[in-house]
């Protein structure tokens, strides 16, 4: 569970008690970490009332000798660990990581791979560069790996698994970030019940990167399902991490429900009954839902409740509603559906529009990574889906301002290019750079069913082709999932161009 305000902490230093070994407290040191030659890293003071602290040694990385190596520690610290949450809580890595990283070598190693591969894309000119030849970060992912197979201490692998996934998603390798989220998951199932601090801090990350594998991977199926899915709520939360554990939890749910919706959505299953277990797993995330949305407010309003950022709040809003919008229609194969949803596609729209609006303008380089999901991923799903011609537009042109170039596994330019194909296609019109259009549209309104896109499917890798005119363009080959009149669904591949200078903002 998350981190609560009122959470009690054992005094007793970090060293003892990542090791699960008894503290003597004798402070400033430990006497048994000195009686034992090992390096005593402070202590961990009783929780405030409103976090959890932990103490940070006052000289980090004492007894790193590569220059840089202590570089790319202190990037990591002012630059990259601060910007890897997005519009999630930064608490993992601007505190546990850098703390674990001061006396475990695995996380050492693995936040030096992270920041090197993290400012090499920050110095790249465009994303077709490669970043896999940079061998500082090779260096150490590799000492990282060797490292971890000597490590016996469960939720210390967990955290090192996290920093590889992390690892794997900065070098673009979709199926080994999901292999090492695969083998968290086996690890969290029994580490959750006996480290509490565990399921406090590790486990939300957990819940929300068990998405990738229903976007990304090959065989879902086999993805081992994460424990505590099927909880009910507790009658309140006690606090806004809590809160958000379960919406993760939920949101985990509902695109597991999806995928597995496929078949009556796009497959041999259509127009067939829908099996009465997935009804009944609707019916329950449906409910789940809205008691979580009622239990959530209640959080917000408490006369105790921490300020959250408005991006935090944006972000976590738009994942809500798309997540009832995902269980409303995960087996419905008219995609007119949705016209019931453009009143909740325009609000989500015009809050993201609120967000832009209200950001101070910010002289420093926007991230062009971030481990966690953004916006890109939440506006592409209204551009595809919302068939208001002016909404998703205005959503299409924010997924270059409110979207990070990359958000984990997701980047925006593939996704914005798709997501403009896509209303080009519907629409029957063109739209140029700025998203606007360039010529009238066929259907300014809403377009017949026979004209929308069911789905699509993306080449992972870029591709290069010549035009009429004899130039290269850069882009990726994309199979748009639309029905014949008689009902059956058939793919048309395109080849969809990025405009890579568009997104490197």
């Amino acid at each position: 569970m998350p981190r609560k305000g009122s959470s009690k902490v054992k005094t007793g230093c970090l060293t003892c008690k990542v090791r699960k070994v008894k503290c003597d407290e004798g402070k400033p040191h430990c006497r048994r970490c000195v009686s034992t030659g090992r390096k005593c890293d402070g202590y961990v003071p009783v929780a405030s009332s409103t976090s959890l602290s932990w103490h940070r040694p006052r000289h980090l990385f004492p007894n790193v000798d590569d220059v840089k190596e202590r570089r790319a520690l202190q990037f990591f610290c002012q630059a990259a660990g601060p910007s890897l949450s997005g519009p999630m809580d930064p608490y993992f890595w601007t505190h546990l990581v850098m703390q674990f990283s001061t006396f475990e070598p695995a996380v050492r190693h693995s936040v030096v791979a992270i920041s090197s591969l993290y400012e090499r894309i920050h110095s790249e000119s465009t994303s077709m560069q490669p970043i896999a030849d940079n061998r500082l970060a090779l260096f150490h992912y590799n000492s990282a790996i060797r490292d971890l197979k000597s490590m016996e201490n469960e939720p210390l692998v967990l955290l090192v698994c996290i920093l590889f996934v992390c690892i794997e998603f900065l070098l673009g390798n979709r199926e080994a970030a999901i292999q090492h989220c695969k083998h968290g998951v086996l690890v969290l199932e029994n580490a959750e019940t006996l480290y509490p601090w565990t399921k406090e801090h590790l486990s939300p990350i957990f819940r929300r990167l068990t998405l990738f594998p229903f976007f990304f991977g090959f065989d879902y199926t086999s993805f081992p399902k994460l424990v505590n899915l099927d909880d009910q709520l507790p009658p309140s939360f006690e606090s806004f991490e809590e809160a958000l554990y379960y919406l993760d939890g939920n949101t985990v749910r509902t695109v597991r429900l999806v995928r597995r919706g496929d078949d009556y959505r796009l497959g041999d299953m259509r127009h067939k009954p829908v099996s009465s277990d997935l009804l009944s797993e609707q019916r329950k995330i449906k409910s789940l839902l809205g008691e979580w949305n009622s239990r959530f407010l209640d959080v917000l309003n408490k006369p105790s409740a921490v300020a959250r950022s408005e991006e935090t709040l944006c972000n976590i809003n738009l994942k809500y509603e798309v997540s009832q919008i995902w269980a409303d229609v995960a087996f419905e194969y008219d995609e007119t559906i949705y016209d019931k949803y453009l009143d909740k596609f325009r609000s989500m729209v015009a809050q993201a529009a609120q967000l832009h609006l209200s950001k101070p303008h910010d002289l420093r380089v926007a991230p062009k990574f971030i481990f966690e999901m953004g916006f890109v991923a939440l506006l592409f799903y209204i551009v595809i889906k919302c068939r208001c011609l002016e909404t998703r537009l205005r959503a299409l042109s924010l997924m270059k301002v409110l979207g990070v170039s990359r958000e984990n596994l997701w980047e925006v330019a593939p996704m914005h290019a798709i997501g403009r194909r896509s209303v080009e296609l519907e629409h029957d019109c063109l739209i140029d750079e700025t998203d606007q259009l360039s010529t009238p549209p066929r259907w300014p309104g809403l377009p017949p069913d026979e004209s929308r896109i069911r789905d699509s499917t993306t080449s992972p890798s870029l591709t290069i082709q010549t035009d009429a005119q004899g130039q290269e363009i850069i882009g990726r080959t994309t199979g748009f999932f639309k029905r014949k009149a008689d009902g059956s669904i058939y793919i048309q591949n395109e080849f969809i161009p990025e405009t890579w200078k568009v997104y490197n903002h």
